[in-house]
């Protein structure tokens, strides 16, 4: 099950993502990349569009590159994962490669269940603009 609590995700200190994360508990399997005989299973604990959160036994390393299959509850395959924070069993992924097919299974799962109180935060993708010398609006692409 998961729950759809949506928090902006922050980089740094001062620094904030783009993306929203959403709190979930699922269980996700993983494989060390470059390593045939590593591969383990993990708890998710958020999930974004960038990256996620997991609780394993399994001690990782900063750095360290995994593959990960996430039921969500369609399949998505992240081919490259790495990770940015470890704190005790729990540690922090960025995805770095992800399929076009797999990038929109995963933002289909995460509009689903990105409350609708996060969605007045969101950036529009495009806005209409009345503009004095056009006879139509104009729709302008944001940046």
């Amino acid at each position: 099950m998961s729950s759809a609590t949506a928090q902006p995700h922050r980089q740094s200190g001062t620094s904030q993502r783009q993306t929203y994360r959403i709190m979930v508990t699922r269980r996700l399997q993983y494989a060390k990349r470059h390593s045939t005989s590593r591969t383990g299973k993990a708890l998710l604990l958020d999930l974004s569009d960038a990256g996620c959160s997991l609780q394993s036994k399994q001690g990782f390393t900063i750095g360290e590159k995994l593959a990960l299959i996430l039921e969500l509850p369609q399949t998505v395959l992240i081919t490259e994962a790495q990770v940015v924070w470890i704190d005790g069993q729990r540690c922090g992924l960025s995805f770095a490669r992800v399929s076009p097919l797999e990038r929109s299974r995963l933002r289909r799962f995460l509009w689903k269940h990105l409350p609708d109180a996060s969605m007045s935060d969101l950036l529009p993708l495009f806005a209409v603009v009345d503009e004095p010398h056009h006879s139509q609006p104009r729709i302008p692409m944001l940046r």
